[in-house]
């Protein structure tokens, strides 16, 4: 078992070690790193204010870049992924612009007056740029519904995002941004559990069903976290301390959804987001449901098995 987690920061790596286990990314950034262009608002992931981009490998290889609101989501879920804050878009290399495309176009559209929100905003534009999807004039309310703005109004934000250039293949500066970005991801890969603490709180990452078994068994006490869209509250709102905390994100298979005849097996860590597109296939109604639920960031993080068992009252 590895003591210590290793990400990806801004195309740097980064690895952690001694610290409690339910210290947030936000916390973390802002306090220990001085990155502070991610906000915090509410802390409780409603206004998007700390949303920063996390990237992870599809099933199918592809990489696929996900907006998360970074108040609520623990670091020892940040293990073999890759993050980028507000701070790390910034172009580089010959013939780059001076800022990114999702930023030049919050400028040009007049989209910001007192800038706390922006660099939430600009992260979730971020991920859709990335992904190629969400762009659409159908999409952007969808897109942006995690980021809230209390003084500009959404018009020109939604201008901003209709007015950002969608391409095929990106360019050159953000490819060779990409290609860093997978070959640190390729190069920190492990399939061995995790653990990272103080020796008060810790955060237990398995990597297969039987070591989370395991764990379980030794610390029958133990909290077990999804996506933290619940248990990040009791942390960031209750003041709860919890001495250990058990992830499903990292077991292998966690994340699946099998059909079979009328019924539908889906995986303790399987997220909305994943759920969203194989639930409502054929359902439009239900799609639309769904697509209401939280919002982007919610959705990237919050698992289906996670809400149910909560009885989440949010």
């Amino acid at each position: 078992m590895r003591e210590d987690i290793t990400f990806i920061l801004n195309n740097q790596v980064e690895k952690v070690s001694g610290l409690s286990g339910d210290t947030t990314l936000l916390n973390w950034l802002r306090q220990t790193k001085k990155l502070t262009g991610s906000k915090e608002g509410c802390g409780e992931g409603d206004c998007g204010a700390c949303t920063v981009a996390v990237a992870r490998p599809r099933a199918d290889g592809a990489m696929q870049w996900q907006p998360v609101n970074a108040c609520i989501l623990f670091m020892g879920m940040l293990e073999g992924a890759s993050v980028t804050t507000v701070e790390g878009i910034r172009p580089e290399g010959k013939g780059a612009p001076d800022l990114h495309p999702c930023q030049q176009v919050m400028v040009d559209q007049h989209a910001s007056q007192c800038g706390f929100c922006t660099p939430g905003f600009v992260m979730s534009l971020f991920a859709a740029w990335c992904n190629g999807d969400g762009l659409a004039p159908a999409e952007i309310d969808t897109t942006l519904a995690g980021n809230l703005c209390r003084c500009t109004g959404y018009r020109p934000i939604v201008d901003a995002a209709a007015a950002l250039p969608r391409r095929a293949i990106p360019p050159r500066w953000e490819t060779r941004r990409r290609e860093t970005e997978a070959g640190l991801m390729a190069a920190i890969a492990h399939d061995e559990t995790v653990r990272l603490g103080d020796g008060k709180c810790s955060f237990i990452a398995p990597t297969s069903s039987d070591g989370f078994a395991r764990a379980y068994a030794q610390a029958p006490d133990a909290t077990i976290v999804s996506g933290a869209t619940d248990v990040g509250l009791w942390v960031t709102k209750q003041n709860r301390k919890m001495p250990q905390m058990l992830w499903t994100g990292r077991v292998a298979g966690f994340d699946e959804i099998r059909r079979s005849g009328a019924h539908w097996r889906i995986g303790p860590a399987v997220t909305h987001q994943q759920a969203m597109p194989v639930l409502a296939e054929g359902r439009p109604d239900l799609a639309e449901v769904m697509r209401r639920f939280g919002s982007a960031q919610v959705r990237a993080s919050g698992t289906v098995c996670g809400n149910i068992a909560n009885g989440s009252p949010i």
